[in-house]
């Protein structure tokens, strides 16, 4: 997974990319202070966290800038931007805002175990993804979408173009390179 070739030289203009929150968009701290990794499902843990823990969440000014190069990148050749994350959006979107990140996502096309849509697919993500491309006319090669989870990404592999970030420390410069091949876009 990960070598794409340009999507649209055999089926079309890439459509969508779906991402996870933690340990795909964030890479995860440990927090010293309260002995816990800084997950999304811990929306307290997320509340306290400092601005500086926050970006360090996110891996850091330099990270942050290449996520928001392939996000704005991504949005300028006309792809829609989802999350999907079993962390709480309430959680999350905080740090997406702190980072300036949170402008390349719609708040409709933002989905964590806070929002009913998720919870109705039992947090099957693949389940959700399912649903959005039937409900946009979106077939299979259409959308990509990237996690952590080996179960999540087996779980949409028949719905979508998939792409695991198996590091677990988030996604780095090979994730962003095979994002911008799926999408067409030439690599910077």
């Amino acid at each position: 997974p990960g070598n794409f070739a340009c999507v649209m030289e055999a089926k079309g203009r890439p459509r969508a990319i779906f991402f996870d929150f933690d340990s795909t968009i964030s890479t995860p701290i440990f927090m010293e202070r309260v002995q816990k990794w800084a997950v999304a499902d811990n929306v307290s843990l997320f509340r306290t966290m400092t601005h500086e823990e926050q970006m360090a969440n996110l891996g850091g000014a330099e990270r942050i800038a290449k996520l928001e190069e392939l996000l704005r990148a991504l949005k300028e050749a006309g792809l829609t931007l989802y999350i999907v994350s079993i962390g709480f959006t309430t959680a999350f979107l905080p740090h997406l805002h702190a980072a300036g990140l949170a402008k390349f996502f719609d708040p409709c096309c933002v989905f964590g175990q806070d929002s009913i849509q998720l919870q109705k697919t039992g947090f099957v993500k693949g389940r959700l993804i399912s649903q959005i491309m039937v409900n946009n006319k979106w077939g299979h090669d259409a959308a990509l979408f990237i996690d952590d989870s080996i179960d999540h990404i087996r779980a949409a592999e028949d719905v979508c173009c998939t792409l695991h970030v198996a590091n677990g420390g988030g996604m780095h410069d090979r994730e962003f390179k095979a994002i911008r091949d799926f999408a067409c876009l030439n690599s910077s």
